[in-house]
């Protein structure tokens, strides 16, 4: 095993402005790692908090329009800057969903359901 896996962890603690590295591709592509590039800004003056991620999912999330898909294996095995880290509610059993949602470009972001990601070492620290 070479020395940069050995120092990978999907258990370490992390925060918003952390870097978290995307794993490596999974054969059948991510699971638990969307992509999520907004196309149109209804309110293009909105804005969030961006020390501590308050509000970035109603600033990205709740108008405008996107091109969703799983995410791409291009973006594997690099570091990406954590936007904010939420807690939402399972629609169908309303049990909680932790989610992470990671800078990856200009209106992009990496929508992480945390659980799977981190167990599936989709995501990791080092």
């Amino acid at each position: 095993m070479n020395s940069f896996a050995s120092n990978k962890d999907s258990t370490k603690s992390v925060q918003v402005n952390d870097s978290i590295f995307i794993g490596d591709c999974p054969k059948s592509g991510y699971v638990f790692v969307q992509y999520y590039q907004k196309t149109r800004f209804p309110n293009p003056n909105a804005q969030y908090n961006k020390a501590t991620g308050d509000d970035f999912y109603e600033y990205f999330f709740l108008d405008g329009d996107f091109d969703v898909k799983p995410l791409p294996c291009s973006f594997a095995n690099k570091a990406y800057r954590i936007i904010s880290i939420r807690t939402l509610v399972d629609k169908k059993t309303g049990a909680d969903r932790p989610v992470m949602f990671l800078e990856i470009g200009n209106n992009t972001v990496a929508w992480v359901e945390l659980n799977g990601a981190v167990e599936q070492m989709e995501i990791y620290s080092q």
